[in-house]
């Protein structure tokens, strides 16, 4: 019995799959930004946002969840620090990360890692 072939949809990769993907390696660069993903992408800034809200998404809400599993994944280290969290994440300030981590967890970042990881 022959299995059907997968159907162009089921095939590709979600827009937001690929946009998530980028900006993960652009957070590992350094900063990260709309334009260059869109870019990346072949598309201007507009389309981008256009079909990310076709599939209820903003870059915004992407970036936000990328850098917060980021976050939860580097937190596991006890040794770095966290204002080398925050840097690595995008983030200007330490004080940033510490609110949009409150945010996410409910919890300081020092208070998560003193907490749930002792």
């Amino acid at each position: 019995m022959a299995s059907e072939p997968l159907r162009p949809e089921v095939a590709r990769v979600s827009l937001s799959a690929r946009v998530s993907s980028l900006i993960t390696v652009q957070l590992a660069r350094g900063k990260v930004g709309v334009e260059v993903v869109a870019s990346q992408l072949h598309m201007s800034r507009y389309t981008l946002h256009k079909k990310l809200k076709r599939e209820g998404l903003t870059f915004a809400s992407l970036l936000e969840e990328v850098r917060r599993k980021q976050a939860l994944t580097y937190m596991q280290d006890k040794t770095k620090p966290l204002v080398e969290i925050a840097e690595q994440l995008g983030f200007s300030e330490l004080s940033a990360f510490s609110r949009a981590f409150k945010r996410w967890m409910g919890t300081s970042p020092a208070e998560y890692r003193s907490l749930r990881l002792s």
